[in-house]
């Protein structure tokens, strides 16, 4: 590398950032983060031609981004949305597009100090399972197993590749299974195994744990709504969010 060249990448990378203050919890105080990068920009962006792979890792990115950013590793995945909308307003600005039309992320944000989410449930039948809200470090383990096996398993096995997200999925939401008096805690175990477990859950308990992580879905989904034009409209955290 040239000797100036290095000189000016030294100079850049000693250029103190003001640093971006973000509301998550309302028992908390607010958080200081470091400001969205272009190359976190664009290893986001990035992920867009990579089909079923290019949407999980583009969720692993995002979550590698937020510990990256706030130096935290104990956040949740339903820390995301309010640290992310927030970054992305102090990095690119306001203005969004929902559908193909302009709107304004502001509405959003002024909603976060409302957002609250369950974050553990005990589900019991012939089984005590107990569910929580992973951290966001725990998920991309998580993520990194579903890449590892929808890669192995190929392309063109299209239905067993969602039935494999959907497992996974459910398996990032369960932190123990008891039966009688034997406990499995599923941080102790190896993901594969998690998901042979979650494959042969009987169904009324699997309902159970699907209908938490709709809950905290319908959440996010109702943080995420805003009026435009009349209209109601969902703003999808997805590549294009980051290339407005």
């Amino acid at each position: 590398m040239d000797d100036n060249v290095k000189t000016l990448l030294d100079k850049i990378q000693e250029l103190k950032t003001p640093l971006v203050s973000v509301y998550v919890n309302p028992a908390k105080p607010a958080i200081d983060c470091t400001p969205l990068s272009f190359k976190q920009q664009k290893d986001l962006i990035s992920t867009v031609a990579d089909g079923v792979v290019g949407s999980l890792k583009f969720q692993k990115i995002l979550n590698g981004v937020i510990m990256e950013n706030t130096a935290l590793e104990d956040l949740k995945t339903t820390d995301r949305l309010p640290i992310i909308l927030q970054l992305r307003a102090n990095a690119i600005g306001d203005q969004i597009r929902v559908g193909g039309e302009k709107g304004k992320l502001s509405p959003i944000l002024k909603k976060i100090k409302k957002f609250k989410v369950v974050q553990s449930k005990t589900i019991t039948g012939d089984l005590t399972v107990e569910v929580e809200v992973p951290t966001l470090a725990s998920e991309n383990r998580i993520i990194q197993a579903t890449i590892d096996l929808l890669k192995k398993d190929g392309e063109a096995e299209v239905g067993k590749n969602i039935g494999n997200v959907y497992t996974h999925e459910i398996v990032k939401y369960i932190r123990s299974i008891k039966f009688g008096e034997q406990e499995l805690v599923f941080l102790d175990i190896p993901v594969s195994d998690r998901a042979k477990i979650v494959d042969n859950l009987p169904i009324s308990i699997n309902k159970q744990i699907i209908e938490f992580i709709q809950d905290i879905k319908k959440a996010e989904t109702d943080l995420l709504t805003i009026e435009l034009n009349g209209e109601t409209k969902v703003l999808e955290i997805d590549v294009g969010f980051f290339d407005s």
